[in-house]
């Protein structure tokens, strides 16, 4: 029965359709490139001439869309089956299941197809468009449409309105939250860790103790290669990683703003509009769960793999020290210390000991607070322009501040000349530079390659970025709002309790002695001191 046979492979059937769908815009387009080639372009003709005969086959392109047609046409031919078959026939109610059936499964690609052009819509980097693009997008609608989710995101912090929820996607986005914060620290301390395991190994040139010599030599070949491997198997993956969560963060922003517009129109109980919106939150929502789940699933095995390697390596940096030293631990002899007293600058001018004065100082004199760096000019810019090659320009993505000797400072946007790639270490992290002004390393993370044509529309799209902000800042000046990634239980009286999800209005970022570790928070009508690190801004696109 035609029917049955339909029913026995619906399933295999929508998976393979599923995947072959999915990919058939990538599959056109790779094609396109791969006639862009000569050789390739003949070696598709002559694929395509030892098919000639086949009904309806012009050339690769049309027989790539033949499966998509096909698909479309079963709910077509069981209809037509099902018209013709009486009734009493056994096949007919087959017929109907399985004309049910494959209408689904056209709904389903469909639907598959739709969220992924969303995806590919709202993935679109910002960078990649044009100061044109940006202002067609700016137009009473827009900028309505805004105002309305301003409006229900601040109907939704004041009433406490009902939001539609999916405790999957909370699960799986506050998982991708913390994995994306344990990355950036782990990518900003094991950074550091290698910077002062550079350093140390510069300290071996220090000693000039002859029967220590050769030790040396051999703790400092180890020192490198730890270094080498630190490099390569810790911090490049962790660093490739952490590049990868941008992305998803702002599909995750932009399922916000479509629930704002789903909840807005479910409210006034708008018709096409409140199914457009609703088609939209649903496409986004399910194409974020299913994907957050493979890349956090993904990204906790990359960070478990990357902190067992640097335990492994750590472990053996401090093997190699240990065997390198002698095993007997020499106290410092006490004729040492006396000798540093007498020493003029040491000697006591009050009665206050050399520790309690060292405390007192400490106290009454605050750290001074580096000096500013020098901010670039035209002309620097200019002298960069005329004297290096374009190939060797790069511009500063975000400011980069100095971490260690020989660092410099640089201020987004800022243009500077690559003079080495690497630093006296063979670090090829950091890179010598030349701003025009100083000459000093930075790290190649915070450079791109110079682009004139972008760096001329970067100064018209600041006007755009300060606009599309204008909104939010306000909203964060009046509404200090965030709420609670973990329950927090207070364990005094200047503390204040907290649970899972609850909303909070932050009122200093600070304690009374400035520990911006705990900030003073107010929930319900009572205020108290929270850990900074429980707490999550209330997101808003």
């Amino acid at each position: 029965l035609t029917g049955e046979v339909f029913l026995q492979i619906k399933g295999p059937l929508e998976d393979t359709y599923k995947i072959y769908c999915y990919h058939h815009d990538d599959a056109h387009t790779m094609l396109e490139s791969y006639e862009k080639d000569e050789e390739l372009k003949q070696h598709l003709r002559d694929c395509v001439q030892s098919l000639k005969g086949k009904p309806n086959l012009m050339d690769l392109g049309s027989l790539l869309i033949k499966p998509v047609q096909r698909l479309m046409k079963y709910p077509l031919l069981l209809h037509e089956l099902l018209n013709s078959t009486p009734a009493s026939h056994p096949d007919h109610t087959l017929l109907q299941d399985a004309l049910f059936a494959m209408k689904n499964i056209n709904v389903n690609i469909n639907e598959l197809k739709r969220r992924k052009d969303l995806v590919l819509k709202y993935r679109k980097n910002d960078d990649d468009e044009t100061l044109k693009e940006k202002f067609s997008r700016l137009n009473i609608h827009s900028i309505s449409k805004k105002s309305k989710r301003v409006t229900s995101h601040l109907k939704i912090l004041t009433r406490g309105e009902p939001q539609v929820k999916d405790q999957t996607f909370n699960k799986e986005e506050k998982l991708f939250q913390s994995l994306e914060k344990t990355v950036k620290l782990c990518v900003k301390n094991i950074s550091l860790c290698l910077q002062h395991l550079q350093v140390g190994t510069g300290l071996f040139a220090i000693c000039g103790h002859k029967p220590c010599l050769i030790h040396i030599s051999s703790t400092g070949l180890v020192y490198t290669f730890q270094m080498a491997q630190l490099d390569k198997l810790v911090l490049t993956p962790l660093s490739a990683l952490q590049a990868l969560f941008p992305g998803p963060q702002k599909l995750i922003q932009k399922r916000y703003d479509k629930l704002l517009d789903y909840d807005s129109y479910r409210q006034r109980s708008a018709g096409e509009e409140l199914d457009l919106a609703k088609k939209d939150y649903e496409a986004l929502n399910a194409q974020l769960v299913e994907e957050l789940q493979v890349f956090n699933r993904a990204a906790k095995k990359i960070v478990l793999n990357c902190l067992h390697c640097f335990i492994s390596l750590l472990r053996n940096i401090m093997f190699a020290a240990l065997q390198s030293n002698s095993a007997v631990v020499v106290p410092v002899p006490n004729q040492l210390i006396e000798e540093v007293h007498k020493l003029n600058f040491l000697k006591e001018n009050s009665g206050a000991t050399f520790i309690e004065r060292k405390l007192s100082l400490e106290k009454k004199k605050p750290v001074p607070s580096p000096l500013e760096s020098p901010r670039q000019t035209e002309d620097h810019r200019s002298k960069l322009l005329s004297t290096y090659s374009t190939e060797s320009l790069y511009q500063a993505k975000r400011k980069c501040n100095a971490a260690q000797e020989f660092d410099i400072d640089l201020h987004e946007g800022e243009l500077v000349a690559v003079v080495e790639q690497k630093d006296p270490f063979g670090s090829t992290g950091r890179w010598l530079v030349d701003t025009g002004i100083l000459t000093g390393y930075v790290y190649s993370s915070f450079l791109r390659p110079y682009n004139p044509a972008k760096a001329q529309k970067d100064l018209h799209g600041k006007m755009w970025l300060h606009f599309s902000i204008l909104v939010l800042v306000y909203v964060a000046f009046l509404f200090q709002v965030f709420y609670a990634v973990y329950a927090f239980q207070a364990r005094s009286d200047q503390e204040l309790s907290l649970q899972e999800y609850q909303r909070v209005r932050i009122l200093r970022f600070s304690d009374l002695s400035g520990n911006k570790e705990w900030w003073l928070a107010e929930a319900k009508g009572q205020k108290g001191y929270v850990p900074s690190n429980y707490l999550g801004k209330m997101t808003y696109a």
